[in-house]
């Protein structure tokens, strides 16, 4: 296979490890890589691949819409990059963080209040973990004029490679408790972008 090349006018977000990529030969996907510029990685597409194997091989895709869907890898110039459906909005434009709708109190209160429901619910019933829960590594999907949802595509798992991440994986209590301790530094995440001037 092709090695694909990722160019800075495809760079669509750097965060604290990893760059992120438009596919250059479909739109519809994006690339994650590491950053190149780093000496110490806590290898975060490796153990985001460990975690959605885990969530692939436990539930049923369609099981799994409030997070983006990973492909697996795929060779880039930046090295091994993880491939991911990416998040656009019902017409066809780039979703939105949340971070956005919440500092620009875009969401009726409402609307805010079914999409953290519909998200809590989600994550309780599927056991899924949102550990890296600021409000940017969620998008707010428009799936019509006036309809929202929320995505997540980073975040999930585990921050670094240990004895937490087989513990979420194998424990049930442990990922409920985990799931219920991370939902309310969420809230506060959310509160602060709120009241963000």
């Amino acid at each position: 296979m092709d090695k694909i090349v990722l160019k800075d006018d495809l760079l669509l977000a750097k965060g604290g490890e990893r760059f992120c990529f438009i596919h250059p030969e479909d739109k519809l996907k994006i690339i994650k890589t590491l950053n190149p510029e780093l000496k110490i990685h806590n290898q975060q597409n490796e153990l985001e691949y460990i975690y959605y194997e885990y969530l692939y091989s436990n539930h049923k895709i369609e099981d799994l819409l409030n997070i983006a869907q990973c492909f697996g890898w795929v060779d880039t110039n930046y090295g091994k990059g993880l491939m991911f459906q990416r998040i656009l909005d019902y017409d066809g434009e780039q979703s939105k963080h949340l971070r956005y709708y919440l500092r620009n109190n875009l969401l009726s209160k409402q609307q805010e209040e079914y999409l953290l429901n519909d998200l809590k619910y989600f994550l309780e019933k599927n056991l899924i973990l949102f550990i890296d829960v600021s409000t940017v590594n969620l998008f707010c999907k428009r799936i019509s004029e006036k309809d929202y949802k929320l995505v997540i595509f980073d975040g999930l798992g585990a921050r670094r490679k240990g004895i937490k991440l087989t513990f979420y994986m194998k424990s049930k209590l442990f990922s409920k408790y985990k799931i219920k301790k991370q939902w309310k530094k969420f809230l506060l995440n959310c509160a602060k972008d709120k009241s963000y001037q």
